[in-house]
């Protein structure tokens, strides 16, 4: 049995510590809740609004706290657990209750116990057509018993078959939990890896480490993972993106006319080894306890090419290996910097376009920070952050517009699609060829003082949304519904939907960022500059009037409301029927 590290319990305190401080910031006050924002905020990158959409906990949630459909279309099912005790094994009694409750959902018969919260994401669910299926248990205590892992697998195998999508589970202890956040697991092939090399490969020492560059063909790539699978690339975080643009693009290389420019268009792979040499005289790169860190994709994309029989003899991949010569922080450090890159969204391969480097210094000339990247203020150094408050003449604080966000909210407003900037937000940065909107977003209509008007639209209605979020969980714990959603509310929302109103709540951002734009930009014919002042004066008396038009609407149109909120605050349709039902009430005299 291994040994736990020594670290285990600071980083459990640290995890306790961090849990306090989200209790305190969102009124959490479920041991299993704060969990739920830790990891997605700190292991997913989520807003806290984020993190209430795909929340299902509470009684009736049949052993399922989380849903999220990530934007490849693979459903995961949370459940967590978060004991005072390290030492506690996740409970069996809870992973049976997950694997009733599955059961349930994927035969649909869990509508008459599921929570209303839970219906309307299982809802969500059954109207895409998933990719495949993978069901969590995360605790910050002990794993699963081996008991329940027999179960689980026989749940997979029951679930799992050659018409079906796939399934598959996985269990994250606190030591996982550690990995994930300080990436300090480092598997690697047992075996040596050896390639034939054509040419001497270039040897680099740099600091206490080798670097070793070199070319090596298609095929002896796509022979490595037949050979290893999976087991090749656990330290590259992505798992496999299959059908997307940039894996369609790596294959029609290696696979056609262009297959002898591959080396040249490629970024190429990158090896993390514990050691490795070169045999000159029979031309052989050695490479041992190796890893991918980098170029999982271009690997997965050469095997695919060559099982089909397409890939070109001719193909040359750019590769380099560095050695960590046993040094564990080091090799982690590398593979920590090299997954940084890997792990992003499709916003990141838009960072560098010149449409969004023309918007950073358009925003930069405004007194705004455009992060284009993700996490990049986050991991600045004083110095860096001085340098950018010095180039907008501004603290960063309340002035930073990340490229996500601000690509969402300008979608939801200007461009007036809600479904795209809620349901496809990856298809605002793909190109038109690839069905997205790039260009037509990200056009001469875009301005920074448009961008900036949209920032603020979404960063009040955000506010208004997290405010009543904090309130509602402790007015569930006191069961004081009413009361306590009276303040924020009004009397008619609070009396008349209070009961269902949070269902609204966690999912309509960016749907009250569109309607509200809309009615004063277009239905009330204000300057759109001036919406973010008219908010500052009079928005919760705004929200709380388009919250209560969009029940209304729901309540006396149900044919056309007929499906989950989730649903219905992510279509165009519904949001198009909801202004069609202002326009009428604004022309009949009904203006704030």
């Amino acid at each position: 049995m291994a040994t736990p590290s020594p670290l285990l319990p600071l980083f459990k305190e640290q995890l306790e510590t961090e849990c306090a401080t989200l209790a305190q910031r969102y009124s959490l006050d479920k041991r299993g809740d704060l969990l739920i924002y830790w990891y997605f905020t700190r292991l997913k990158g989520f807003i806290d609004t984020e993190v209430e959409e795909i929340f299902c906990d509470g009684s009736g949630d049949l052993g399922i706290d989380a849903i999220w459909i990530d934007e490849d279309d693979l459903v995961h099912f949370y459940n967590f657990k978060n004991p005072e005790d390290p030492a506690k094994g996740f409970p069996a009694g809870e992973v049976d209750k997950t694997i009733s409750g599955l059961r349930l959902i994927l035969t649909k018969k869990h509508d008459q116990i599921a929570n209303p919260e839970l219906r309307a994401r299982l809802e969500e669910v059954y109207s895409q057509v998933p990719k495949g299926y993978r069901i969590h248990f995360v605790t910050s205590g002990q794993g699963i018993q081996q008991e329940s892992a027999i179960k689980l697998d026989a749940l997979i195998g029951e679930l799992s078959g050659p018409s079906s999508s796939i399934v598959s589970w996985d269990a994250q202890s606190l030591g996982q939990l550690q990995d994930l956040f300080y990436q300090q697991s480092l598997p690697a092939v047992k075996d040596p890896i050896n390639f034939n090399l054509m040419t001497t490969p270039y040897m680099c020492r740099s600091g206490s480490a080798d670097c070793y560059l070199f070319h090596v063909g298609g095929e002896p790539l796509a022979a490595l993972y037949e050979a290893h699978g999976e087991g090749l690339l656990q330290r590259n975080i992505r798992v496999d993106q299959r059908d997307t643009p940039t894996n369609r693009s790596i294959e029609a290389t290696c696979s056609g006319a262009d297959s002898q420019n591959f080396l040249h268009f490629n970024n190429g792979v990158t090896f993390l080894c514990d050691s490795a040499s070169y045999d000159g005289f029979q031309h052989v790169l050695r490479l041992d306890r190796a890893q991918v860190v980098n170029g999982g994709q271009t690997i997965r994309a050469l095997h695919r090419a060559d099982k089909r029989g397409s890939l070109q003899k001719d193909v040359l991949v750019p590769a380099r290996a560095i050695t960590s010569s046993g040094d564990r922080d080091f090799g982690n450090n590398v593979a920590v910097n090299q997954n940084n890159q890997n792990q992003v969204g499709t916003e990141f391969l838009r960072s560098n376009d010149t449409r969004v480097v023309q918007m950073d210094h358009a925003l930069a000339s405004q007194g705004w920070y455009f992060e284009r990247r993700e996490g990049e203020l986050k991991n600045a150094n004083q110095d860096e952050i001085a340098a950018i408050q010095h180039r907008i003449g501004h603290s960063v604080v309340d002035r930073t517009i990340r490229l996500k966000d601000g690509a969402q909210a300008y979608t939801a407003t200007y461009y007036g699609q809600v479904e795209l900037a809620k349901k496809n937000p990856k298809k605002i940065f793909l190109s038109v060829d690839d069905g997205g909107s790039y260009e037509k977003i990200f056009s001469a209509d875009m301005t920074a003082e448009k961008m900036i008007v949209a920032h603020k639209i979404k960063t009040y209605v955000d506010d208004f949304v997290r405010k009543f979020s904090g309130i509602h969980r402790k007015a569930v714990a006191s069961g004081t519904l009413k009361e306590a959603h009276l303040p924020i509310l009004g009397e008619d929302l609070a009396s008349r939907y209070g009961d269902s109103i949070h269902q609204v709540m966690a999912q309509c951002s960016l749907f009250l960022c569109g309607t509200i734009f809309k009615d004063l930009a277009e239905l009330q014919s204000k300057d759109p500059s001036s919406i973010p002042e008219t908010l500052n004066q009079k928005g919760s008396i705004l929200i709380r009037e388009h919250l209560l038009h969009i029940l209304d609407y729901a309540k006396t149109h149900k044919d056309k409301a007929n499906k989950s909120w989730p649903t219905l605050l992510k279509s165009n349709v519904f949001f198009d029927n909801i202004m069609a039902y202002l326009g009428g009430i604004r022309k009949a005299g009904g203006a704030i």
